[in-house]
């Protein structure tokens, strides 16, 4: 039998140069070099931000806090510059003084009736503003039973044009 020379071909076609074979497992492993190092530059850019964000957090959380205590402490200068003893003792430096009873004058306004003594208003009872529960669940459930019979046949009448009488 002769060799087939299409085989042969074919053969030689397939068949690998060593050289080849090696240029291939080179260009996979830097492929695959290059890819980890992508891949970790794309991490350290990402945890680089977030710690970027971490420290803006801490420095905003450490700034509200200094705001919150300039608050406070405002709070607290207004309360003293609003009490009473030190607006007396403003009140006095400015020449004011308590009146005493000879000082104080009345206005009196003719043509004006004197206002009507109030009258007092009666203390409402429980019983007034609380009505008398007595009413039991049978009976409640009853009526809301009967509510929804009519409903229902109200609904009926006007879908079906039947004129039913509610029950009683």
């Amino acid at each position: 039998m002769a060799p087939n020379p299409n085989r042969n071909w074919f053969e030689r076609a397939f068949h690998q140069a060593p050289w080849r074979t090696q240029t291939q497992n080179t260009t996979l492993a830097l492929a695959v070099v290059v890819i980890v190092a992508v891949i970790g530059a794309l991490y350290l850019a990402q945890a680089s931000r977030t710690a970027a964000a971490g420290r803006r957090l801490q420095a905003l959380e450490a700034q509200r806090q200094i705001l919150e205590q300039q608050n406070a402490q405002l709070r607290a200068e207004i309360a003293a510059l609003r009490s009473v003893p030190r607006l007396m003792v403003e009140a006095q430096q400015q020449g004011f003084h308590p009146a005493s009873p000879d000082e104080v004058e009345y206005l009196l306004i003719e043509d004006v009736p004197p206002a009507p003594p109030p009258t007092p208003t009666p203390i409402p009872t429980a019983e007034e503003v609380v009505p008398a529960y007595n009413e039991t669940l049978e009976s409640w459930l009853s009526e809301q039973l009967a509510g929804l019979r009519e409903q229902i046949q109200t609904f009926f009448a006007n879908t079906f044009g039947r004129q039913e009488t509610p029950a009683p």
